[in-house]
């Protein structure tokens, strides 16, 4: 069902339609939202996973306005998802060692500034740039440890590395997205 739309169509959809929206944004999406809130939750704890994931689509729904179409409906939902299931995991008692990949400005309850907000969507962009040009399988470890919060041994099972490799590359990785950062303008 949720093939027939492309995603500009889907929004329109789920802001015209959104009982016959979410429910095709859950078709086509809802495999990989359980797989990012499994992955930062925890497979055991399917409860706080489902409502991980039901509260993502609510925010993909509420939050249309704020969608840009130029971008992919999948990565803003996966944003939210990632967001979502962090949040969640911080009110879980547990704290994670996750790389915000929005660079989002952090408001007290303020509105926030749309010069801040520009800046933001642009320090964004860039780190997501400046991490898919990061080598493999140096990328693929580095986004398994920073935006699935997978340990430094489930990623060393998965490449076929010993952990101490995998948390060179991690360190490597580091400083060179630090560099690039630096260079394209990011103040860290």
């Amino acid at each position: 069902m949720a093939s027939q739309y492309n995603d500009r169509q889907l929004a329109l959809l789920l802001k015209n339609d959104p009982a016959r929206g979410l429910e095709a944004a859950l078709d086509r999406y809802g495999g990989a939202v359980k797989v990012i809130c499994a992955a930062i939750l925890g497979e055991e704890n399917h409860q706080e996973v489902e409502e991980a994931i039901s509260d993502s689509f609510v925010a993909l729904w509420k939050g249309l306005d704020k969608y840009d179409p130029e971008l992919p409906l999948s990565s803003w939902l996966y944003g939210i998802a990632r967001r979502t299931a962090q949040n969640r995991r911080k009110r879980m008692g547990r704290s994670a060692p996750l790389l915000c990949l929005e660079l989002e400005p952090e408001s007290a309850g303020e509105e926030p500034d749309l010069v801040d907000q520009a800046a933001a969507r642009e320090n964004a962009r860039l780190l997501r740039q400046a991490v898919e040009e990061l080598p493999p399988p140096d990328k693929e470890i580095f986004i398994r440890r920073y935006y699935f919060s997978q340990t430094v041994k489930e990623i060393a099972a998965w490449v076929t590395l010993p952990p101490k490799t995998v948390e060179n590359k991690l360190c490597r990785g580091r400083q060179r997205l630090r560099r690039t950062l630096m260079e394209r303008g990011v103040i860290l």
